[in-house]
């Protein structure tokens, strides 16, 4: 077997125990451990060594590594543990607020059903957020992504808590479901890459607009609780966050592609 044989092998090895790791993380670790490999052959061969020892030696490296490469996993892994229990943690300070708030005002008054709906919204967006934005490691993309999720949450906070168009309850506030489903589909077609990021921010700031065109066509401007000027203002507002999300990620792509560039120049 020759050397850049035994050299694919160990790359394969190297990304089947970085898997499900976030991807700056594993391409770091991928293309560190390439770079060594290719080096030492390299350096073999300027040596006179022969291909077969060079492969021996490659393959003797890999097994007497396996023990590292299993710290090095075990290490980042707690890595994201510790992410959930900080995400956990922030959520319950978050939770605690309104508990404090209701033992000095009748104004807040939370129920345990309020209080699990909140922590599942909270813990989920912060996961959420700890999931995507690990994807790329520039910081216009986790903008991006913060941005996203934080409309989302919002937008599914005042659905549940006063209601976004007319009065609480209204059915009309089920449409904000397909807006949300619009961005999800979009994020998973795209892979999580900031071009395609950009384009499902896009299309989801599109079907927030419209679901405010229905909603006005639909009289509910005519509601007591609902103006035109609290609709429209209420629907841009969420319309603006997406496009700057959507702004935020094509400035990711951009600054991702010059990276990319860089090297090959």
């Amino acid at each position: 077997m020759t050397p850049e044989r035994l050299a694919e092998l160990v790359a394969r090895w190297v990304r089947f125990y970085t898997r499900e790791l976030p991807t700056p993380i594993a391409q770091r670790r991928v293309d560190e451990i390439n770079a060594d490999v290719h080096d030492h052959i390299a350096h073999e061969r300027a040596r006179g060594t022969s291909d077969r020892r060079i492969a021996l030696s490659i393959a003797s490296r890999m097994v007497r590594g396996l023990p590292a490469d299993a710290s090095w996993r075990g290490r980042h892994t707690k890595t994201a543990f510790r992410s959930a229990v900080r995400i956990a943690l922030g959520t319950a300070f978050i939770l605690l607020l309104p508990l404090l708030a209701m033992q000095f005002t009748d104004e807040v008054v939370w129920d345990p059903a309020d209080f699990a709906v909140a922590g599942v919204l909270l813990f989920g967006s912060g996961l959420t957020y700890e999931l995507v934005a690990r994807k790329l490691g520039n910081l216009a993309y986790r903008a991006a992504v913060g941005v996203a999720v934080m409309a989302a949450l919002i937008l599914v906070w005042l659905m549940g808590a006063v209601g976004v168009i007319g009065e609480e309850g209204d059915r009309a506030d089920l449409m904000y479901f397909g807006v949300l489903a619009v961005g999800i589909i979009g994020a998973v077609i795209a892979r999580f890459r900031p071009i395609g990021m950009a384009r499902a921010l896009l299309a989801t700031a599109l079907a927030q607009a419209f679901v405010a065109m229905i909603a006005l066509i639909a009289g509910k401007h005519q509601a007591p609780i609902s103006s035109v000027f609290e609709i429209v203002a209420l629907n841009g507002f969420f319309v603006a966050l997406f496009i700057g999300s959507a702004w935020l990620f094509r400035h990711a792509a951009r600054r991702q592609s010059r990276a990319h560039a860089g090297p090959n120049r």
